[in-house]
């Protein structure tokens, strides 16, 4: 294994990938932690906000950075 080059990517891309994985594996990780404590309707609205961060996230990915 060697060392990465991470040099070539743009702040703006970087800061807005870290944010809206944060913003999406939380809300699923939620989801599924209430899923478990068998709360089911607030469990599915948290994976659902997840699914919808996702299309956020492509539809500012295709609009501003690519």
């Amino acid at each position: 294994m060697g060392l990465v080059d991470i040099g070539g990517i743009a702040p703006q891309f970087f800061v807005t990938t870290v944010f809206f994985l944060l913003f999406i594996f939380g809300a699923i990780s939620l989801g599924i932690l209430r899923l478990f404590q068998q709360r089911v309707r607030f469990g599915l609205i948290s994976i659902i906000v997840g699914a919808v961060g996702i299309a956020a996230y492509v539809i500012v990915l295709n609009r501003w950075l690519i």
